[in-house]
């Protein structure tokens, strides 16, 4: 009774359409590999941070408590960002090194990649967030892809016969219903699976290209470059901080809409395609083109025209300077000029909504690419998440500022600890009665000076032994000049007796 209601009916056409057996076993594979891979990943993650977890309370158990020196998570990895092979490091000995002699990466992988494309940097990794909103990503166009191909093509021969129908009554007059169809549509799969790998590929690049963008933009924000995000302003922060809410789901929503639009254009675009190569000729796409290509061609004659003018009559040394030869001519062409560039500015502008609309679609699930234009841009959501983004992700996760507060706080983690451990020897040392102090603080002094051979000489009684020496020294040179001065002392003729 409920078969109509649970979408029976759907069923049945997919089993019409693919049969039963392997068939179906495969469609089922394919369209389950997302969620495979997320239970695969649970499944491989949760023990492997369970066994860790176990094993450092254990650790810990067996460790004196007192005596160790107990971090939270984002203080180690504050602390990390100061040791030797750390990313941040690698940054700031970076910044005082030419470009030519910085380190290449020693990854396999980057060695794979052409530079042109991707240029792998060991000074900079993208943060957990932008991998965790790619992985869905990806995931996110796996499973519209594959949705898209199975559930979608069963459909299309009645798709493509109600629009049949439709184009017919539309274009075609009762005089010649019984005539051949100005628009024939050809079988739609082929140009729907193309059209669906299309919008799959260009999106994925534009992805690809986002990425690029994000790693450049932070470079450009943390060296003070406002050439492409705005300049970070006082009272916009709460704005940052919204967008920054904002960028994960709006990355999603402007994704999924660009990958439906780009499929729509390709699809339409290889219909046409298709029907020439079927039919040979199409009277309605026909029609269209004797419009447009005489205008196209007169647009594109005036440019060349004005072009080969402008470098060899109305530009000195045939464009090599900015400056103006032959005045008065370029004043006359510039006056007849007007009226036929009023009526390609009317077409220039039709032909501008229509790049802006491709341009859009194109670049929808580019957040960093703002269609409104530079001085605009700041009215598009899309892009304002990216900003707020950029500025939040700049923020927190400059290297400069991670290096210098890893650095001063390991000194001061340092010096908290060892002021703990006295503390704790001194208390240890009164409560102790079966050792005497002095005897410990002996041995204690012993190993010091026997691990430390160089501060044997700074004690008290070297200090005063080696002073006792200058001083034993000192008399002896006093009592050698005097003898050497008594030695060769003139005999005086008067004596002390006759004083």
């Amino acid at each position: 009774d409920n078969f109509d209601e649970t979408n029976g009916t759907d069923i049945a056409r997919l089993f019409e359409y693919y049969g039963i057996g392997q068939n179906l076993i495969i469609i089922q594979l394919f369209t389950d590999i997302p969620r495979y891979l997320c239970w695969s990943y649970i499944l491989v993650k949760l023990p492997i941070s369970l066994i860790n977890k176990i094993v450092k309370i254990r650790k810990h158990t067996n460790e004196d408590q007192a005596k160790h020196l107990h971090l939270t998570r984002e203080e180690k990895i504050l602390l990390h960002s100061s040791t030797i092979y750390s990313v941040d490091i690698s940054y700031v000995r970076n910044l005082f090194r030419p470009i030519h002699q910085r380190i290449t990466s020693r990854l396999f992988l980057a060695h794979l990649i052409p530079k042109f494309i991707y240029q792998w940097r060991d000074d900079f990794r993208f943060s957990s967030r932008i991998l965790c909103v790619y992985s869905s990503t990806f995931l996110l166009l796996f499973f519209m892809t594959i949705q898209a191909c199975i559930l979608v093509i069963p459909y299309l021969d009645e798709l493509q016969h109600s629009l049949q129908q439709l184009i017919d009554q539309i274009l075609t007059s009762s005089d010649q219903q019984n005539k051949q169809s100005e628009f024939p549509l050809p079988n739609f799969v082929c140009p729907y699976v193309f059209a669906i790998l299309t919008a799959l590929i260009v999106t994925i690049i534009q992805l690809l290209v986002l990425l690029t963008n994000i790693r450049r933009n932070l470079f450009q924000i943390f060296r003070g470059d406002n050439s492409e995000i705005p300049k970070r302003d006082k009272s916009k922060y709460l704005s940052y901080s919204t967008g920054n809410f904002h960028f994960a789901g709006f990355f999603i929503g402007y994704l999924t809409w660009g990958y439906v639009l780009i499929a729509l254009f390709a699809l339409i675009i290889y219909i046409s395609i298709d029907a020439f190569i079927t039919f040979g000729s199409v009277k309605l796409l026909e029609k269209i083109l004797k419009i447009i290509i005489p205008i196209l061609l007169l647009i594109l004659f005036k440019m060349y025209l004005n072009k080969l003018l402008a470098r060899y009559v109305f530009l000195q040394y045939h464009g090599d300077i900015l400056a103006i030869n032959n005045r008065r001519v370029l004043m006359i062409f510039l006056y007849f000029n007007f009226f036929l560039d009023s009526f390609l500015g009317f077409i220039s502008s039709i032909i501008r909504i229509i790049k802006s609309i491709i341009g859009g679609c194109l670049y929808m699930s580019r957040l960093d690419y703002s269609p409104m234009g530079r001085k605009l841009e700041t009215f598009d959501a899309g892009f304002s998440a990216y900003c707020g983004f950029i500025h939040m992700e700049a923020v927190h996760r400059n290297p400069i500022m991670l290096v210098t507060a890893s650095y001063l706080y390991r000194h001061m983690k340092v010096k908290q600890y060892m002021t703990k451990n006295l503390i704790m020897m001194k208390n240890d040392n009164k409560s102790s009665k079966d050792y005497s102090s002095k005897a410990v603080q002996k041995w204690y002094l012993a190993v010091l000076l026997l691990r430390n051979p160089s501060l044997v000489f700074l004690r008290k009684h070297a200090l005063s032994q080696i002073e006792n020496k200058k001083l034993k020294t000192l008399n002896e040179i006093n009592k050698r000049q005097s003898n050497i001065q008594e030695k060769f002392r003139r005999s005086s003729l008067v004596s002390e007796i006759d004083l």
